[in-house]
């Protein structure tokens, strides 16, 4: 009985060490992260759109082998962010990199309304799709896109905002 629990526990913990663990997502830190980086970003809102069939998934089994980022071709239309805030109108090729960890991988769904941010890399405007949620946000509300803008402006920039 003894070695059957402690195999049973042994195999619980190894499997919780290997779990994903995240921050939540917060639109505000992934700004600050974007505007301090030295690599270009833009804030986008708009419907993205892609061939979702090609989004990557992760085997059970094939969950310890390291997976490079799948990169999808998309089309973004929307606003992008400027002075008055999300007005000015984008409309543009970008590439979704998708990543995974384990079985983790981040998504989206094509036709979906998203906030993105877009880094500017080798002539490629990239969306990041994280299996933590971050860079990347479905259906922003309002208050979401007002307090990105308001960060962008020089106004009150605090993470952790419920939006």
């Amino acid at each position: 009985m003894r070695r059957a629990l402690a195999l049973l526990l042994t195999l619980t913990l190894g499997s919780q060490a290997q779990a994903l663990s995240c921050i939540a997502p917060d639109p505000i830190r992934d700004f600050k992260e974007a505007h301090a980086s030295k690599d270009r970003w833009s804030a986008v809102v708009g419907r993205l759109d892609f061939d979702e069939s090609r989004l990557p998934v992760v085997p059970l089994d094939q969950q310890a082998e390291p997976k490079a980022p799948t990169e999808l071709r998309a089309q973004m239309v929307g606003e992008f962010l400027g002075p008055e805030g999300f007005v000015q109108p984008f409309q543009g090729n970008v590439t979704l990199r998708v990543s995974c960890y384990l079985s983790w991988c981040g998504g989206a769904q094509s036709g979906g309304r998203y906030l993105a941010f877009l880094r500017h890399e080798g002539g490629k405007r990239i969306v990041q799709a994280e299996p933590c949620g971050q860079w990347l946000y479905r259906d922003p509300a309002p208050a979401l896109l007002d307090a990105v803008h308001a960060c962008f402006a020089g106004g009150p920039c605090a993470e952790g905002g419920q939006f």
